[in-house]
């Protein structure tokens, strides 16, 4: 198109000044001249003319150009946005195939963690229960002055849980072998009376306790000792669980508690004062005797690895003086004799009742360090002092220590202690059952040592080398003044 449009005109431009040569060269006269003049014009007209029309001509191709380029640009991107939609639409095919498993995943995993919710709703309270115990098993022999020695196989359950209700309020129970005895869960195999009959199972503990402040606790029902006991300390045996109320506070290393505890209703028994055969059955009356006091403490810090805890201690046990607040294993049968000799050693009056009152004041201290920056070390001191007994055999201390300690697999602990503990200086049913056979008016010696072959499992040794009626007897004949009194215990312990 472009090249016949240049051709057309080119021809017609030459046509033109063909036309007009010869009359120009021939013509002659003037109107001739003004004839030729005015064709010139009209020539220069046309060629003006058609020098506008190539002018156009070259407009409209360079428009021409450009707008087939512009519409080749076009069809490239009409090409680039149709590949794309493809794309698009190709993703958008796999991203609604993703949606819909994705959707139905999570469908899935909503069914998966509701029936999850179930069964952990279901369990819920197994994730509170915490379970503990132990088992001994023990070989035993003592020996007496006047009493045919004794050896004997002994065994201890305990087994126990506790329920976490909120995080102010707990509930724990523990179940225990052995009868009514407070201070002996043992079973003796083969004893006398029982031969392979079944053992025993009772409530050892039960308690709730309630956190309504932070580092206060208070504690309802049967229960361990609130009150610190410094090291191997014999003035408390391990055994007891008092029953009542404690309120325990601490506080950085300050610590405290106050406690009242139900010790038994007040009771008395109808002897015949002679013969001191009981004539009744026993009695009961009154509110009861109770044990309570309180006890502050503070655990000093002496360098990076000694720490010191002091306590002190004030105790009185209610309605004890000219009652029987003890436990008697006769019950209502018991004689006179069987009663005083419940007392564990406190003196009593010809009725079995006790002469004194125990308002006792006492003080714990408890180093611990570590020998050789490794091994533990513990020295331990307690005193006590009955202010409520006139007869001067009011007061009662030990020491000791312990290196080692057996608990991971094999560590070992060796220690030695020392007690002394006049007639009236404790309340006889607190005391060691173990230590000059579980009664006052007591002294000597305490040596242990043990052994973890693997943790949670070791092998204890410890033996009593005691003197009883160390301020005199009340039936020399039975049990002379100082009599030797000798205990070793071979223990085989599991805890879990």
């Amino acid at each position: 198109m472009k090249t016949l449009n240049r051709y057309v005109v080119r021809t017609a431009v030459v046509l033109a000044l063909s036309a007009a040569l010869p009359m120009s060269a021939h013509a002659a006269g003037a109107k001739e001249k003004e004839s030729i003049k005015a064709q010139q014009a009209e020539i220069q007209s046309v060629r003006d003319q058609v020098q506008a029309l190539v002018d156009r001509l070259n407009k409209l191709e360079a428009a021409n150009a450009q707008l087939q380029q512009s519409n080749a640009q076009l069809q490239a991107s009409n090409a680039q946005l149709a590949e794309q939609n493809t794309q698009l639409k190709t993703q958008g095919d796999k991203l609604e195939k993703a949606v819909t498993g994705a959707e139905k995943a999570r469908d899935d995993q909503s069914d998966a963690i509701a029936k999850t919710a179930a069964k952990v709703a279901a369990t819920d309270w197994a994730s509170k229960i915490k379970i503990t115990g132990d088992f001994r098993y023990r070989n035993e022999s003592i020996s007496r002055d006047v009493k045919t020695d004794q050896v004997r196989d002994r065994i201890r359950a305990r087994f126990g849980f506790g329920a976490k209700i909120n995080d102010q309020l707990s509930v724990d129970l523990r179940l225990a072998t052995g009868g009514d005895d407070p201070r002996s869960p043992n079973q003796t195999i083969g004893a006398s009376g029982t031969g392979m009959a079944r053992r025993t199972i009772g409530l050892d503990q039960y308690y709730a306790t309630w956190k309504p402040f932070a580092g206060t606790s208070v504690v309802l029902g049967r229960q361990p000792y609130p009150w610190f006991r410094p090291g191997q300390s014999l003035l408390n045996d391990g055994d007891i669980n008092p029953e009542g109320v404690s309120v325990g506070y601490k506080n950085g290393d300050f610590f405290g508690s106050a406690f009242g505890f139900w010790l038994s209703e007040i009771g008395t028994a109808a002897v015949n004062p002679v013969t001191g055969a009981q004539t009744g059955a026993l009695s009961k009356q009154g509110n009861g005797a109770n044990y309570n006091g309180a006890q502050v403490g503070y655990r000093f810090h002496l360098g990076d690895i000694t720490t010191l805890t002091a306590a002190a201690m004030y105790t009185n046990c209610g309605g004890c003086k000219g009652h029987q607040p003890f436990w008697i294993s006769q019950g209502s049968a018991a004689t006179v004799a069987q009663i005083g000799a419940a007392a564990n050693g406190n003196s009593v009056d010809a009725n079995g009742n006790l002469l004194y009152q125990f308002q006792t004041t006492e003080g714990s201290l408890e180093l611990n360090s570590k020998l050789f920056d490794y091994l533990p070390v513990q020295v331990f001191a307690n005193y006590a002092h009955n202010s409520g007994a006139d007869n001067g055999q009011d007061t009662a201390y030990t020491g000791g220590f312990l290196v080692g300690k057996a608990s991971d697999k094999g560590t070992w602990e060796a220690g030695y202690a020392y007690e002394r503990l006049e007639r009236d200086a404790y309340f006889g049913q607190f005391v060691d059952s173990d230590f000059g056979g579980g009664v006052t008016n007591t002294k000597g010696h305490i040596f242990r040592i043990g052994y973890a072959p693997k943790k949670n499992w070791t092998l204890n040794a410890t033996y009593f080398l005691n003197n009883l009626n160390i301020n005199g007897s009340a039936d020399p004949v039975k049990s002379p003044h100082d009599e030797s009194y000798k205990r070793l215990q071979l223990d085989f312990i599991v805890k879990y």
